[in-house]
């Protein structure tokens, strides 16, 4: 009875321990080692739009329009591959007034990596946006915003920020486009990050629902700015 006690309780434990790794892994969870800022400590009504997963010739530009047209300044995480396919659609991005950052160069979760896979994957995307022109600091945003150790460390390292988020909208699941603005706007805070994606499958949902995300939080009172931006007012800083 004690040995098989002993067995339920070693079943137990490593049960926990696959979920507390499981837990850890996830883009709202902590992050071990480092720093990942998920929104910005500040009573200012600020905002920063981001988009992930591009650039893609499909739905890159509709985005870039709305946000012309609304004159809303938003943040970038390239995949490197996919830039290198469209290069001077990720130049017109930067051309256009918006933050670039990485976010890997095949979009690939950083989990389970070696060490040298993992650090190719950000710095082949910085050299070749720097090859492009982009002279700004990059942030990194991890695929999937999936982390724990190895990942983290090597940013410590680099000396990159991590900047993750504090909004999903769900978008990349495509749940209308109604479902992906109440989400956002529902959950906004001063100094939220919102997540969103302009690239990695059909995102005709995302540009109508970015446009009235706009539409509500600017008659909230919300300014749009830049991560970069963002972060300069974010009082624990």
């Amino acid at each position: 009875m004690a040995k098989k006690g002993g067995r339920m309780i070693g079943w137990l434990a490593a049960v926990a321990c696959i979920v507390v790794i499981a837990w850890l892994i996830t883009p709202l969870a902590p992050q071990l080692l480092g720093r990942a800022t998920r929104r910005v400590s500040t009573q200012e009504k600020i905002v920063a739009l981001t988009f992930d997963d591009g650039p893609s010739a499909d739905w890159t530009p509709a985005v870039l329009e709305l946000l012309a047209r609304h004159d809303v300044p938003a943040t970038f995480f390239l995949v490197g591959s996919r830039a290198a396919d469209n290069p001077a659609l990720a130049q017109q991005i930067w051309y256009a007034g918006h933050q670039v950052g990485n976010h890997s160069w095949s979009h690939t979760p950083l989990i389970g990596k070696s060490v040298a896979v993992v650090r190719q994957e950000i710095e082949k995307t910085d050299v070749f946006l720097r090859a492009l022109g982009y002279t700004h600091e990059l942030y990194f945003r991890a695929p999937w915003g999936f982390k724990l150790l190895i990942l983290p460390w090597i940013l410590s390292r680099l000396g990159k920020k991590h900047i993750l988020f504090d909004v999903v909208t769900w978008d990349w699941s495509c749940p209308g486009a109604a479902v992906i603005t109440q989400s956002a706007v529902k959950a906004v805070r001063p100094g939220s990050i919102i997540l969103l994606h302009d690239g990695g499958g059909d995102r005709s949902q995302t540009v109508q629902a970015t446009e009235e995300i706009i539409v509500q939080l600017k008659n909230q009172g919300y300014r749009f700015v830049t991560v970069a931006q963002l972060l300069t007012y974010d009082v624990r800083a």
